[in-house]
């Protein structure tokens, strides 16, 4: 009894899927490596002032008329050192700085757009001080906050300018963070 075609078939197949799965994952370590360089470089770059990120969610896009800025605050206790990344769906930006830091991210007001604020803070330093990220409304006041005071402890909020609002004084907690409303 000897090897038939068959038999010769399936081991050709199994070899040549072998094959792209190994040039497969190779190519994705090299990838992956590639762009942990351009990654660093871009840190670097902009730490020296060089190069600017390419978004910036800051920027008006669209009817201006649709959308709404919203500020991002880091606060806490003075001269914590913290590195954030804030956004809106669109575009995002990291920094790194010290307690207390404002950004500003525009957000479209269009419901068709899905569009939403976004904060995480991390603290760079292993203390129990607090950091708090908060969004503000133009008015100043706090839609959105969390906080943390665990050793390099992160807080994240998010908010959709076209998500229902409890009844006014309401607060609930929530996995993105405390909602919160002014009482009148």
């Amino acid at each position: 009894m000897g090897i038939g075609w068959r038999e010769v078939l399936g081991l050709l197949i199994g070899v040549a899927v072998c094959y792209g799965v190994i040039s497969y994952a190779a190519l994705l370590t090299s990838q992956s490596q590639d762009s942990g360089t351009a990654l660093e470089l871009t840190r670097e770059d902009t730490r020296a002032g060089g190069i600017e990120p390419r978004t910036d969610p800051a920027a008006s896009y669209g009817d201006a008329s649709e959308g709404e800025t919203v500020t991002v605050k880091v606060t806490g206790a003075e001269g914590v050192p913290f590195g954030a990344i804030y956004g809106n769906l669109r575009a995002s930006r990291s920094v790194e700085g010290v307690v207390p830091a404002e950004y500003e991210v525009r957000v479209q007001t269009d419901p068709d757009s899905a569009d939403y604020a976004w904060a995480e803070a991390w603290k760079t330093a292993g203390d129990s001080k607090e950091l708090r990220v908060q969004i503000l409304d133009d008015g100043g006041r706090a839609i959105r906050q969390f906080s943390t005071t665990e050793d390099y402890g992160s807080a994240y909020v998010r908010w959709n300018p076209n998500e229902q609002e409890p009844p006014s004084g309401e607060t609930t907690a929530a996995s993105e963070g405390t909602r919160l409303r002014p009482q009148p």
